[in-house]
């Protein structure tokens, strides 16, 4: 007899910065969500389409759980809880080099089937887990290396309820391009700007026009205040140029065509106190 076919909702879950975003990228075998080293990159969920011979995994890299109050923050957290709710299966992403909180208690206490994973185990000693901590499975993997990644597969498939795929065969996700296009750019500038800036940076893209070998990109890099554009544009521009020359690499091998990016600073204040904007922009 051939074996069931099984499909489901995986959630990745975790603090910020514990690796969900990676993981996800190295789950689908392709590069779909942005991953920098900043805390807080992810602000939506966003999934990722893994088909196999004998399974479908929907995985969704969810906003870290953390204890901000701001409104964004608190909104962000609701959205990972959110999915949490509805998975098949929840994966608890834990640093091995942190120590368990309140995020982590948080976590550990959700209904349901959840695996929690020890991240970034290439990076030293594990810190222990406080004993009663947590009821279930506990697994090791290393994201970037891939050690651990076939025995992860395999734990989430045996939790999947027997389901037929419900997507093609190649497709990776469901977003649309130009929110991809979008959060790469983010992602170039999350890399290359100070501290206090990229927490309150969001990408708009204005224009999209495309033909079979090329695409015409406008988009504006929006700000909650004044006093952060001359940070973006740097001096004589060469901040704002910068951005641009890299994210226009990185956008001609993700449609696989030549691309011209244009791009403006724009403000557009207290867009994180307005849960409607973050909305528009794609984010929660």
């Amino acid at each position: 007899m051939s074996q069931a076919h099984r499909c489901g909702v995986v959630a990745l879950l975790g603090r910020p910065n514990a690796g969900k975003s990676t993981l996800l990228n190295a789950l689908v075998g392709e590069k779909i969500a942005i991953a920098t080293a900043f805390a807080q990159t992810t602000r939506g969920r966003l999934l990722g389409v893994v088909s196999r011979d004998n399974a479908q995994l929907l995985i969704y890299d969810t906003p870290g759980v953390h204890r901000g109050q701001a409104r964004f923050n608190l909104a962000m957290t609701e959205t990972a809880l959110s999915v949490a709710h509805d998975a098949d299966i929840r994966l608890i992403l834990f640093d091995a080099g942190a120590t368990w909180d309140e995020p982590e208690a948080r976590l550990a206490a959700l209904r349901g089937p959840k695996i929690l994973l020890r991240t970034k185990i290439d990076g030293g000693p594990a810190t222990p887990i406080p004993k009663g901590a947590f009821d279930g499975p506990v697994m090791e993997l290393s994201a970037k290396t891939g050690v651990g990644l076939d025995a992860l597969f395999a734990a989430i498939i045996a939790e999947l309820p027997e389901s037929p795929a419900l997507y093609d065969a190649d497709t990776l996700t469901d977003a649309p391009l130009r929110f991809l296009a979008a959060e790469g750019i983010r992602e170039v500038a999350f890399e290359r700007l100070r501290d206090e800036v990229p927490y309150s940076l969001a990408v708009e893209v204005e224009t999209w026009d495309e033909s079979e070998s090329e695409l015409l990109i406008h988009a504006n890099l929006l700000l909650e205040r004044e006093s952060q554009k001359g940070i973006v544009v740097g001096s004589r521009g060469q901040m704002l140029k910068g951005i641009g020359m890299e994210a226009r690499k990185r956008l001609s091998e993700l449609v696989h065509k030549t691309v011209h990016l244009k791009l403006w600073v724009k403000l557009d204040k207290n867009w994180t106190k307005r849960p409607n904007r973050a909305r528009e922009l794609g984010y929660l």
